[in-house]
């Protein structure tokens, strides 16, 4: 079987759907012919093409059609057996070919908040999280649409013992460790400022504990304010900021420096294999929440992300109960969590089995085709 999936390059191509099919194509990739085309302004970093083939194709909105006709010739040699895009723009383009070729069209959701703008109608619909599949469930616009929820999308982290002593010849060893992995912005502000208030919490509870940030910095007035937190805390001992790209690069390398990890999506997914004691950042809260075998089906439902919310939760029982697995070092069970839900190695027979059972509607949804034609111009001219 051949798969094509298309992805779209507007920015620096290095957000989490990018790793997401990355690693979803080289699953895919050991056992079909898979072929990756990432159009846009500059090729992805991330995609590095070890089990499929990859090209890019220069596109910046003014270029429609000569991106089109170059996407045809390879679509036209490759004569794949589905077409699957995973972003909005992408779809834009993968859609016409699928009809063209008289296959069912895929879009992948890869995860974040319901959309609130334009979003369009694909035949099949693969979503990351339970919130947006209820979303679409719940939208008459999608009946027609087959929604299927696959969450495994990231492999058992490779560590690299190398980069993780070379972090502690710059910063040392400590006792216990909290680690969050997060690009430093107005996006992710919330949940580090959650981690540095867990931080002295624990502290001014007797524990011996820092937190580090690994991210690089797309806001120099949340990096500044960030700072300043700390100061103000007079954690300047007991919290670690880095930026460099020595350490940021591939960051999911280094988790292990820290004991506990205070994690997001993928973030989240790949410390599970690693069976650390996981916390997530909770929504509208001072601090992170705990993970347990209790409250996961809650905190999965938002796909691990700072809109969590749970049951009858009580910020100073949530506290206590970190303080007390921490300070008698009871032993997590991410693991089973892992293996039973983010293990891209269990989604591939879900995807193959989408591919094999396509149902194609025989609306052909001109006006949403021609409005995400549009939407995928106006995404890169205004970008």
């Amino acid at each position: 079987m051949t798969i094509v999936y298309f992805i779209t390059t507007v920015g620096h191509g290095k957000g989490g759907h990018f790793h997401s099919l990355n690693t979803i194509a080289n699953a895919m990739g050991e056992t079909e012919n898979v072929h990756v085309i990432n159009f846009g302004v500059q090729a992805s970093e991330v995609l590095d093409n070890k089990n499929y083939k990859l090209t890019f194709i220069n596109f910046n909105g003014y270029n429609f059609l000569p991106a089109y006709f170059s996407i045809k010739k390879h679509i036209k040699t490759l004569q794949p057996d589905a077409i699957h895009a995973f972003d909005v723009e992408s779809f834009a383009f993968s859609r016409l070919f699928s009809r063209g070729r008289g296959q069912a069209s895929f879009l992948n959701k890869c995860g974040g908040p319901n959309p609130k703008k334009y979003f369009p109608i694909a035949h099949n619909l693969v979503l990351f999280s339970k919130e947006n599949k209820a979303y679409f469930e719940n939208k008459e616009r999608y009946n027609a649409s087959v929604l299927t929820l696959i969450p495994n999308r990231v492999r058992p982290i490779q560590l690299s013992q190398t980069r993780i002593d070379e972090f502690y010849a710059k910063h040392g060893k400590a006792e216990l460790s909290l680690l969050r992995i997060a690009r430093i912005g107005k996006h992710y502000h919330t949940s580090i400022s959650q981690s540095i208030n867990l931080v002295s919490w624990l502290i001014a509870k007797g524990l011996n504990v820092r937190l580090i940030v690994i991210g690089t910095i797309q806001s120099k007035t949340n990096y500044e304010a960030i700072i300043d937190e700390i100061k103000s805390k007079k954690l300047e001992d007991n919290v670690i900021v880095e930026t460099s790209d020595k350490f940021t690069y591939n960051a999911s390398e280094l988790l292990d420096v820290g004991d506990v990890i205070i994690g997001t999506g993928r973030n989240f997914m790949e410390a599970s294999s690693l069976n650390k004691m996981l916390l997530v950042p909770y929504k509208d809260a001072d601090y992170p929440l705990l993970v347990t075998n209790g409250n996961f089906e809650a905190i999965f439902a938002t796909n691990f992300s700072p809109r969590t919310q749970v049951p009858d939760f009580n910020e100073e029982a949530n506290l206590e109960d970190i303080y007390n697995a921490l300070k008698n070092e009871d032993k997590m069970v991410s693991i089973s969590w892992f293996e039973s839900y983010f293990n891209v190695k269990n989604g591939v027979d879900m995807y193959k089995n989408i591919y094999l059972n396509q149902d194609l509607s025989k609306k052909s949804n001109l006006i949403d085709t021609f409005a995400n034609i549009l939407y995928l111009i106006k995404t890169f001219v205004l970008r």
